[in-house]
């Protein structure tokens, strides 16, 4: 059975508290298949993937419950649950409060948007349906 993937590219993934940012996440129905660079998460396409440019917004595993609240017990790796948090900013910066509740554009739970909008698209975003803003 092949799954439509979404790519999430050209921002700062954070996979874990103590784990180097990569640049770009994909995953496939509910599942993390790649982190990486954009080139290389770029190559887990199949022709159907949804890519969607993040325009330099951050992502962070999304811990129980809906708050996107940095940092997260959680980690996002190659075969887990795709359940992530889009952000506005980077929460490692030196701004960015311990703890603190952080403005979050989009939740995925399972590898589907369950609040607010993923970036990129003509018009401002995607919906949790996955098709075009407009």
């Amino acid at each position: 059975m092949t799954h439509r993937c979404t790519l999430l590219v050209r921002g700062t993934v954070i996979p874990g508290h103590d784990q180097p940012a990569v640049a770009a996440v994909a995953w496939a129905d509910d599942t993390v298949i790649a982190l990486g660079s954009g080139d290389d998460v770029r190559s887990m396409s199949r022709g159907d993937s949804q890519v969607i440019d993040l325009e330099g917004a951050s992502v962070v595993p999304l811990g129980d419950g809906l708050d996107a609240i940095w940092p997260v017990d959680a980690t996002l790796e190659v075969g887990g649950r795709a359940d992530l948090a889009v952000l506005e900013s980077d929460p490692r910066q030196p701004d960015a409060t311990i703890r603190q509740r952080l403005q979050a554009l989009a939740l995925v739970r399972g590898g589907r948007v369950v609040a607010g909008r993923l970036p990129g698209g003509r018009n401002g975003g995607h919906d949790p349906s996955g098709r075009e803003a407009g």
